[in-house]
């Protein structure tokens, strides 16, 4: 857990990558089902293919021969890490993490969660700071009702907007 905090505070896309813990899921030829990874050319339905499992408004899997172009998350700042539980949404394709662990990065209102577990990250959640447009709860949420699963934070999101450039005369 404390390697993905570093990681992901650092913006360091190669420390990142090297956490991932990739699984097996089937792909789907079937474009509406957003849930599994559509299959490639070559590939017929059901074929298992490696990812790693990025839970958003619009869900997504990042597949093994994506992960070298994959840019990972800009510098961030931590915001809370927690142990899971009924609250965190999983399934088979999109496996909670045993901790959370939520980074913002610096100029944005999206907080990031490592789902992570003893064999590194497992999954990626990119959600709403103050909203929710991922399944579940905001971390403010989490917080509120479930206090003492909380290991760190949550804590105050620093002052992420750039200063503006001196006016000239």
């Amino acid at each position: 857990m404390d390697a993905a905090i570093e990681a992901g505070e650092s913006g360091d896309a190669q420390a990142l990558k090297s956490l991932f813990s990739l699984r097996m899921v089937p792909c789907t030829t079937e474009r509406w089902l957003l849930r599994q990874p559509l299959c490639l050319e070559g590939e017929t339905d059901g074929t298992l293919v490696q990812t790693l499992p990025m839970l958003s408004a619009d869900l997504g899997h990042l597949r093994v021969n994506e992960i070298n172009s994959w840019r990972g998350i800009v510098k961030a700042q931590l915001y809370a890490v927690y142990r899971t539980g009924s609250y965190t949404y999983s399934d088979e394709i999109f496996p909670a993490g045993e901790y959370a662990v939520a980074l913002v990065p610096l100029e944005s209102d999206v907080v990031f969660i490592l789902q992570v577990t003893r064999d590194g990250i497992i999954r990626i959640d990119c959600c709403g700071l103050h909203h929710d447009f991922c399944a579940g709860s905001t971390i403010e949420e989490i917080h509120e009702e479930h206090e003492s699963e909380f290991i760190l934070g949550p804590f105050p999101i620093v002052d992420r907007t750039p200063p503006k450039p001196a006016q000239g005369f």
